[in-house]
């Protein structure tokens, strides 16, 4: 299969150095990304992007490595009251306290074949659900936790309008019609 996009290099803002955006839902990943012109990515293109022409599991390579990017931290235990409080204060201090995310571009072993940085781990990425079965969101690449973090698996039991303190997004693009047919762009 081909694939003719852009992807950007770090989770959004996509800024080296800054951290993710979290407590995102889909609906909210969308209207951001169509704010810059951009689009999600579909979940084969974050695929294809994470595992590189190799088909690698991992952005860094064959065997899951929890010094290359940020995974397997414990898990906090959430207060489900607080992250669902209507006072946004509230919210983004559990938010914050649960937060054992880095800023994007922190470690340099985590990064794809195509230069795309923390796409597993960090944080959990909105993508397109392809198949749009159940829902026509999903996520990718797992975040801090000790969860999937690699790059073919999917979790697709969320519907649009889920938010939690460890997901967050990166947009993509259409590649211009000048561009390699098989090569994929980091913007």
């Amino acid at each position: 299969m081909h694939k003719h996009f852009c992807i950007d290099k770090y989770e959004f803002p996509n800024k080296e150095g800054e951290k993710p955006a979290v407590m995102k839902s889909w609906v909210d990943a969308k209207d951001a990304r169509k704010a810059r012109g951009k689009r999600l990515c579909g979940d084969s293109e974050w695929t294809v992007a994470c595992e590189g022409q190799e088909r690698l599991p991992y952005p860094y390579g064959l065997k899951r490595d929890s010094n290359a990017c940020n995974i397997d931290k414990p898990h906090p235990t959430p207060d489900e009251r607080a992250l669902g409080s209507s006072d946004a204060k509230v919210r983004e201090a559990e938010g914050a306290r649960l937060y054992q995310g880095e800023s994007s571009g922190s470690r340099s072993a985590c990064v794809s074949p195509f230069g795309v940085h923390d796409m597993t781990g960090n944080v959990d990425e909105w993508v397109v659900n392809e198949s749009g079965q159940p829902f026509k969101s999903g996520l990718k690449g797992g975040y801090w936790g000790p969860v999937r973090d690699r790059c073919r698996p999917m979790t697709t039991v969320h519907g649009p309008e889920f938010q939690f303190y460890q997901i967050g997004f990166r947009c993509c693009a259409d590649a211009p019609a000048s561009a390699n047919a098989n090569a994929i762009r980091r913007r």
